[in-house]
């Protein structure tokens, strides 16, 4: 393979994992729309940045909250991050398989440039942000299940510390 084709392949490889990257982010925002995580960030402006904070802490590590007050937002929080991750990992779904193609892009693009012969001109920041997108894109589907089964022990954890606060609630009223 010759040096000029070689970098038209590895441009056009470059081209095409860009536009894998946009398509991926619109799927994303439409998937967090539908599952309402758009909204919930709305509501969650409204909190405090410690609470927030402790909310966003539950639910990565799943876990209940310290504070009862907020057990009944955490599990709203929980609940819409749950759907965003289901959303984005059942099967059948296109975001399912983003990673994975996004993964095969860069490691063709750096066969491309390593193998065609454009090592001359390789940079090796380019060749470790596609060695990066490779990781990335193969690491996206183990991380969304696990961030989508600790958003269930949060809610699991947060939703008796909830059902507990209700009726004080009521009877303070």
């Amino acid at each position: 393979m010759s040096d000029s084709l070689a970098i038209a392949f590895l441009y056009v490889t470059l081209a095409l994992l860009a536009a894998f990257f946009v398509v991926w982010v619109i799927v994303d925002r439409r998937k967090k729309t539908e599952s309402g995580w758009t909204e919930w960030c709305r509501t969650a402006k409204a909190l405090p940045w410690r609470d927030r904070w402790e909310l966003y802490r539950a639910t990565l590590r799943g876990r209940a909250v310290s504070d009862p007050p907020l057990a009944a937002p955490a599990v709203q929080r929980a609940e819409r991050y749950h759907a965003w991750m289901d959303s984005s990992i059942r099967p059948g779904s296109t975001t399912r398989w983003f990673g994975l193609g996004f993964a095969v892009l860069s490691l063709l693009g750096l066969c491309l440039a390593l193998i065609g012969g454009a090592a001359e001109w390789f940079d090796y920041r380019l060749g470790g942000a596609l060695v990066g997108g490779a990781l990335g894109g193969l690491l996206t589907y183990p991380w969304y299940a696990l961030l989508r089964k600790q958003a269930q022990r949060c809610i699991d954890a947060n939703r008796h510390a909830a059902s507990l606060g209700e009726p004080d609630r009521e009877a303070a009223l």
